[in-house]
């Protein structure tokens, strides 16, 4: 029997979020800043530090995952304006 211990971190952000990056050529790291204010003066800061590498790879899967993201809503545009031209 394998025993593992697993732990997950969720945190959804709403489009009120602050985005920071910071790239330290001292330590090689890329700092990953989010932070949100709530309405009752509570704040959210969420901090994650990724080697030069891994935030590359970060970047280009982002990017390749938005582009998909963009053209499957074009193609299900011009499907939508096709069947309202019908």
């Amino acid at each position: 029997m394998k025993i593992q211990k697993t732990e997950k971190l969720s945190v959804e952000y709403g489009s009120e979020v602050y985005l920071n990056t910071y790239v330290s050529s001292w330590s090689g790291n890329v700092e990953l800043k989010f932070n949100d204010y709530e309405t009752d003066s509570s704040e959210h800061h969420l901090v994650l530090t990724l080697p030069l590498n891994k935030a590359r790879a970060l970047v280009k899967e982002l990017s390749t995952d938005l582009d998909n993201y963009d053209k499957e809503q074009a193609a299900k545009a011009v499907e939508e304006q096709e069947v309202t031209d019908e």
